[in-house]
């Protein structure tokens, strides 16, 4: 039971040391560092150590008796204070954090765009990655988003799907399934979208779309890997066979 008091107590970004100190104390009232040292099997010096430490975050107190310093410990109700204080700081300090980061967010465009690449070759591992890597290219507003899939960026992004495609149209080449019509009717509640069928047996682990002036070569299992290609020449001729293919496919 102790082991599970001190864990927690350390998330008050106390060392595992200092949270026995302050059970301790609990347990013993006014103390010495010597008896404290005994009763957690520690050294001296890191019960001091510990000590200064509780102090600090208002855990503990101490007084002087004769020639000798004694520690006592704080009442335990002023902990979910603590907590408060704690939360509070945290959304400070990203609230400071935000402000600086838009301070020099100017700067650090004005180098990026300086030294930027006129073709993009990038490649994004993982949920947050894909994420981050969409919702870039949706600033630049593309028209459609057309090629080979069966609308995962539907069901992975719920949320942001409108945000993000609501002036965007579909053109997908797609295996029909019940998951897949599924998301069909979820994204055209939001957007135009068409759809031209390949027989069941097409496999389609792998998909590529073109969205706005960007190829993107998808596969999203086991694990979503994204390559994103911004080159005019390669997006165009990609953007021509598939149109040929669309068209030739009625």
């Amino acid at each position: 039971m102790k082991e599970e008091y001190a864990r927690i107590l350390a998330q008050f970004n106390l060392s595992p040391t200092s949270a026995k100190v302050y059970l301790a104390l609990l347990e013993l009232g006014k103390s010495s560092a010597d008896k404290i040292a005994k009763r957690i099997g520690n050294y001296k010096a890191n019960v001091y150590d510990a000590l200064e430490r509780l102090i600090e975050r208002g855990f503990a107190t101490s007084i002087t008796e004769g020639n000798k310093k004694l520690y006592l410990p704080t009442n335990p109700e002023k902990l979910p204070q603590a907590v408060q204080e704690a939360r509070q700081k945290i959304n400070d300090d990203y609230e400071e954090l935000e402000k600086n980061i838009q301070k020099i967010i100017p700067e650090l465009l004005a180098k990026y765009t300086s030294k930027k690449e006129k073709d993009l070759f990038e490649i994004y591992k993982g949920k947050q990655g894909y994420r981050a890597m969409l919702a870039e290219i949706a600033k630049e507003k593309p028209k459609y988003w057309k090629g080979f899939g069966n609308l995962q960026v539907q069901e992975y992004f719920p949320y942001d799907f409108p945000k993000w495609f609501k002036h965007v149209k579909f053109m997908l080449f797609s295996v029909k399934s019940e998951a897949f019509i599924k998301r069909l009717k979820e994204a055209k509640r939001f957007t135009k979208v068409e759809i031209k069928f390949l027989p069941e047996e097409v496999y389609m682990q792998m998909v590529w779309t073109l969205f706005g002036d960007n190829l993107l070569i998808l596969i999203y299992e086991p694990e979503i890997i994204a390559l994103r290609i911004k080159s005019e020449p390669i997006v165009k001729t990609f953007s021509s066979q598939f149109d040929y293919l669309w068209k030739k496919m009625q």
